[in-house]
């Protein structure tokens, strides 16, 4: 927790259809010290008994006008009938104020002694005040890297009504935003600030994008500063321009100067080492914020790829450490390099930050150096790649290069891949142990949030992407009760075996990476060998389908579990439930029909193989169908697997890996 969180117990009573709206998964928030003890009536025989307040829209900030708007039409929701907006306060009936106003100044709540993106919510007499932190003159309904700002009412107005409407946002659409109906709602007297963990939280390729829109604040997500840590190096110092004319300013390979890029924007790298260079991505840093006062952050990250500069300079900036694979770790160099275009930027422009990237062959701590002040390190790691398994390890592991940016910098930020798109062949993969275990590991390793990939999907992940959300928000948020809740809330009755359900799959597959494929499937199963012949490593179809292959039918049985509970289920409750068919059916029938493909590319097909393939395919192409009417992207993605990559085998096209009998790989 950081110092500006207040933590303790929420006391509030209810009448009506909910016997306990409090979002189970959060953790206690404490109230700050009031005299008052009573009751506040905010729903009376199904209608609002308050009144909404907020300034003038083009008086007030754009986050307290978007708390109000997002408040009216959430509980209008659950109640059936729209709370009224008012000019002013109206003697007698309660009245909610959303963001700065002269009524809650004069009653003393005001964002004193809040931190950045935070909020107080405090209630005098029967009016409750939602008081952020909020940005003047910038919209909240987006979370973009090039648009920091602080939407502090627009979080404590969610808080608000998760903990006392008994809300939950799981997905950005209609079905997955849960508002329980609210025929009678009593509370108690409350004084509550908080605010976030972690500085930096946006996700990026979530479904339809929305993660960046207005669902992205729901989940707690964004930044108070701007962000920019793309790799910039080619834009700063493009080879195009200054190659020819100064073709000493760029990486030395094989005793020549490599001023040209290759694969897309790859390469192209920089003499670290050489004076000029430093200068002039020092000026171009100034001459940004120069021309953008505003702005908060510039790039100086290195191109992506490898092929870094030989000379013998800037391997002298290197520690000399190298990795297990024989290649010399470039931290040093990286760091020495940043912290030279700091110094000259700091002397003009102090308050401003530059966005390095820590990757690849640089990922790793610096032995001889510190990073400047100035420096915003973003460390990209695939979580996605191996379930966790090997978060905890030797020196090179993931956690213990964290320790190590933590002893280096104190504080830097992560660039995380939980679910890698074409990996798992968009199967379902839930990541939601590893979630949470690691982020209660990074709050001590002084991860500060970051930019996280998750999937095309919801039901890939199942709570993962909400609980991802809340962990940065609060690294102490009680995540196994909120998953429990969260299956609950979409389920209903058929929560506790969805649940069952996902907790077998990520069993499953966190058995299969640490304890590599089963043996058995290994060596009979001519696409499990194949996939690990081509791929040694973690980036691996084949731990997916020899982790699932063996417990089809168990998959099949929880969902059959869950399906039988149909009856009791709402209309939306039951939707939800068809669409994790929908994909558990995709999952389940993509890897029966890699199984009889493979087998019958190595003619070793089994009598039955042939009018298995058939019907796995035909419900897959069924589940596509069904999926491409409410996840129309996910299903564009599907399509272009099977047309360029793996599963394209499936219909017939040329394997992208060679299919030979297991027995093969013995030679």
């Amino acid at each position: 927790m950081t110092n500006q969180r207040i933590h303790g117990l929420l006391s509030f009573a209810l009448v009506g259809v909910l016997s306990s709206p409090c979002v189970a998964g959060d953790s206690p928030v404490r109230p700050e010290p009031t005299d008052e003890n009573i009751s506040i009536v905010l729903v009376r025989n199904g209608k609002p008994v308050h009144n909404m307040f907020c300034l003038p829209n083009d008086e007030a900030d754009p986050a307290a006008v978007l708390a109000l708007k997002e408040y009216r039409e959430l509980t209008t929701r659950a109640t059936g009938t729209e709370p009224v907006r008012v000019e002013k306060p109206v003697p007698g009936v309660p009245t909610i104020f959303f963001g700065r106003n002269s009524w809650s100044s004069n009653a003393g709540v005001t964002t004193v002694g809040v931190g950045p993106e935070g909020f107080r919510i405090r209630s005098i007499g029967q009016d409750i005040h939602i008081v952020g932190r909020d940005t003047p003159k910038v919209g909240a309904h987006q979370v973009a890297g090039r648009n920091g700002m602080e939407p502090g009412t627009l979080y404590g107005t969610y808080e608000f009504l998760e903990r006392y409407f008994g809300m939950l946002f799981a997905w950005h659409d209609d079905l997955g935003t849960i508002t329980p109906a609210q025929t009678d709602l009593t509370i108690r007297s409350m004084h509550l600030v908080d605010g976030p963990d972690c500085s930096y939280r946006q996700f990026t390729k979530s479904p339809e994008g929305m993660a960046n829109q207005i669902f992205g604040r729901r989940l707690r997500l964004g930044h108070p500063l701007e962000v920019r840590h793309e790799h910039n190096w080619h834009r700063i110092m493009s080879p195009e321009i200054y190659g020819k004319q100064h073709p000493e300013w760029f990486a030395e390979i094989d005793g020549q100067r490599y001023p040209k890029h290759y694969a897309e924007k790859r390469g192209g790298q920089v003499c670290t080492s050489n004076p000029e260079v430093v200068q002039h991505f020092a000026s171009t840093a100034i001459e940004h914020f120069n021309k953008y006062p505003k702005s908060d952050m510039f790039s100086i990250a290195a191109n992506d790829g490898r092929k870094f500069c030989t000379c013998l300079k800037c391997q002298a900036l290197d520690s000399g450490r190298t990795r297990p694979d024989g290649r010399r770790v470039l931290t040093d160099r990286i760091i020495t390099f940043s912290n030279q275009i700091a110094e000259r930027v700091a002397k003009v422009h102090p308050e401003k930050r530059l966005g390095v990237i820590i990757y690849l062959d640089y990922k790793y701590a610096p032995q001889n150096v510190k990073p400047h002040p100035m420096l915003f390190l973003v460390h990209p790691t695939n979580s996605g790649f191996s379930q966790g398994a090997f978060y905890e390890g030797d020196e090179w592991s993931e956690a213990v290069v964290e320790r190590g940016w933590h002893s280096a910098a104190g504080t830097f930020y992560k660039y995380d891949i939980w679910h890698y798109d074409q990996t798992p062949l968009y199967m379902i993969a839930p990541v939601t142990k590893h979630v949470i275990a690691k982020c209660r590991a990074q709050k001590n390793h002084g991860v500060d949030g970051g930019y996280h990939y998750i999937a095309h999907s919801y039901e890939l992940l199942g709570a993962g992407h909400y609980l991802l959300g809340r962990l940065m928000w609060d690294y102490d948020f009680d995540a196994e009760a909120a998953e429990t809740r969260y299956y609950k809330a979409l389920y209903g009755e058929a929560g506790v075996e969805v649940k069952e359900y996902y907790d077998l799959l990520e069993n499953a597959l966190i058995n299969a990476f640490k304890d590599g494929p089963d043996v058995e499937i290994a060596s009979k199963e001519p696409i499990v060998a194949s996939f690990f012949n081509r791929y040694p490593g973690a980036n691996n179809p084949g731990f997916y389908i020899a982790a699932y292959w063996p417990i089809l039918s168990e998959m099949k049985q929880t969902i059959e579990r869950a399906y039988s509970k149909r009856k009791s289920l709402s209309v939306a409750e039951h939707e939800r439930l068809i669409r994790l068919i929908d994909h558990h059916n995709y999952t389940m029938h993509t890897v029966a029909s890699m199984i009889y493909v493979g087998r019958s590319l190595t003619g070793s097909v089994d009598p039955s193989d042939g009018k298995g393939l058939a019907v796995s395919k035909a419900k897959r192409d069924a589940a596509i169908e069904r999926i491409s009417r409410y996840r129309p992207q996910y299903a564009k993605l599907i399509s272009e697997l099977d047309q360029s990559s793996h599963t394209g085998v499936i219909y017939g096209r040329k394997p992208t890996i060679e299919v030979r009998a297991p027995s093969d790989f013995n030679e």
